[in-house]
């Protein structure tokens, strides 16, 4: 019908879930249309791979062959999906019996209602597609712009690191407090007044620096709940946004500050030197001191590499999707491309109708489709499908030529099912009423001889109940095997009106007015 078309529009059709055999045999236009959407199944994959191939990479730190391997896994389980998805935006190809019990009086549905195409299901079933769209575009959205917020990234850090520091050393700090509190007791009770104020004033600038350590705490703890509360905005105002970045350089401000303190503060201690009574409380006050300073410090830069080491990856896609609208744009192109596949699935069935009505098909062929679509004759329709040889009918109808291939298919298949098991069982039987008259012959000859009116009676019997059958399946639906339509059975009633209606076939009163 069409002249034979390249490997690429082949591979095109696979990838569209269709089969090529029915679509080379149809006109360009329905070709075009499948191809179009094995190009949008082809692009679904690429995209599934690379997204999830470079989330991989941020993952597993640059881990190739492994994020390789997870973006075709990735790629292929989505693209499995959908074409599921496609599957089931196809016209009906195999009858089914609804599972609903369907009501005596026929309703009439318009077009528009059995054309419908936002139903329920269906729209469960994009925004399930929608939802792996929008995860899919993220990665794609931190590759290509997380470069455009990097200053936002590093005031995100800023903060973690101020929240980190004051967490982790905040036990620290308690115990610096509770080590002062101890050593100022210990001034008072060994020393006497004059004494003990000439040590404190060489210890004031290590009460300053506790007292400073403790401030420390204080302002930060608050100003971070302050960056909280900003932060459960979506979206900031220009004033929120001056305030948040104020907030920020004063918490960068002190943490240095702090860290700065941390480092002379060692060198304070070893330059203050007491001797007398306290000489070795305060060498134990110093050592411990050092000790809590240096785990301060050592903290930091654990911290500090570790922070320096995160991408920031679900922060920064967050950042991305408030601040950057090329990064809703891309949501939305990679939502698209989900779509579109649907749509045209959707009215490719529409498309093969209208050409169908376009082209010039005899009466017979027409019938055939209608009854295809919606049965009401299955003897013919059966009759016919098994006859009609599929090669001869030239037609672009891409779903009528896959519901009469595979109406046929199935027919075939089951009636050679059924001839197989015929011969089975008809074998079988005819076995059985041989081994049984082996066994009753020699009886039946010694019967002969002693009754012979006995022996005619018995072998009458036996030819009447061991007589070879061919063995027919019974049918309990019309339209086997596929089931959807019961045979009609005709009920009788325990009363003699059901009897003589079962009988005589009709109607009983006026058969009983006749009597």
């Amino acid at each position: 019908m069409n002249k034979p078309l390249s490997d690429k529009y082949l591979f095109l059709f696979t990838c569209s879930g269709e089969d090529n055999y029915i679509l080379k045999r149809c006109n360009w236009g329905i070709q075009k249309r499948f191809a179009l959407i094995g190009c949008f199944v082809l692009l679904i994959f690429v995209g599934c791979f690379c997204s999830a191939t470079l989330f991989c990479i941020s993952l597993f730190q640059n881990a190739s062959l492994i994020s390789l391997f997870m973006g075709v896994f990735w790629g292929a389980m989505v693209v499995n999906m959908y074409l599921l998805l496609l599957h089931t935006i196809s016209p009906a190809i195999i009858p089914a019996a609804s599972k609903k019990q369907r009501k005596k009086i026929e309703v009439v549905e318009t077009i528009d209602n059995q054309n419908r195409f936002l139903t329920f299901s269906m729209f469960f079933r994009i925004g399930f597609m929608m939802l792996l769209a929008i995860i899919i575009a993220q990665p794609l959205n931190y590759s290509i712009l997380s470069s455009s917020v990097k200053t936002d990234i590093d005031k995100h850090k800023i903060q973690e690191r101020v929240k980190l520091y004051t967490l982790t050393n905040k036990h620290l700090i308690l115990t610096e407090l509770e080590n002062q509190k101890d050593l100022n007791q210990k001034i008072i009770n060994k020393l006497n007044p004059d004494e003990a104020k000439q040590v404190s004033s060489h210890l004031k600038l290590i009460n300053n620096k506790i007292t400073g350590d403790q401030y420390f705490v204080i302002c930060a703890t608050k100003k971070l709940k302050e960056l909280n509360r900003i932060d459960c905005h979506v979206f900031l105002s220009s004033n929120e946004k001056l305030k948040k970045t104020t907030i920020i350089n004063d918490l960068e401000s002190r943490l240095n500050n702090e860290l700065v303190s941390d480092e002379t503060f060692i060198n304070d201690l070893n330059s203050i030197s007491i001797s007398g009574y306290l000489k070795k409380d305060y060498d134990n006050f110093k050592s411990s001191m050092s000790s809590l300073i240096n785990e301060k410090t050592e903290n930091y830069n654990k911290l500090n590499d570790l922070l320096d080491k995160s991408n920031f990856y679900v922060k920064t896609i967050q950042i991305l999707l408030v601040e950057n609208p090329i990064s809703w744009f891309i949501t939305f192109l990679v939502c698209l491309i989900f779509l579109l596949p649907i749509y045209f699935k959707y009215k490719a069935r529409d498309i093969s109708a209208k050409i169908f009505e376009l082209e010039n098909h005899k009466p017979d062929i027409v019938r055939l489709r209608n009854e295809l679509i919606n049965n009401t004759d299955f003897n013919w329709l059966e009759n016919k499908i098994l006859k009609i040889d599929i090669n001869k009918i030239e037609t672009s109808d891409y779903y009528f030529m896959r519901m009469l291939i595979e109406h046929k298919t199935i027919l075939i298949e089951y009636r050679q099912t059924k001839e197989k098991f015929s011969k089975i069982l008809t074998a079988n039987i005819k076995q059985y009423n041989k081994s049984v008259k082996d066994k009753l012959n020699p009886l039946l000859e010694k019967l002969k001889s002693i009754n012979l009116k006995r022996y005619q009676e018995y072998k009458k019997l036996e030819d009447t109940e061991l007589k070879d059958e061919i063995i027919f399946k019974y049918e309990h639906w019309l339209d086997m095997p596929f089931r959807t339509k019961r045979t009609q059975t005709v009920s009788i009633t325990n009363t003699e009106v059901g009897l003589l209606d079962f009988v005589y076939n009709n109607d009983t009163e006026e058969l009983i007015e006749e009597i």
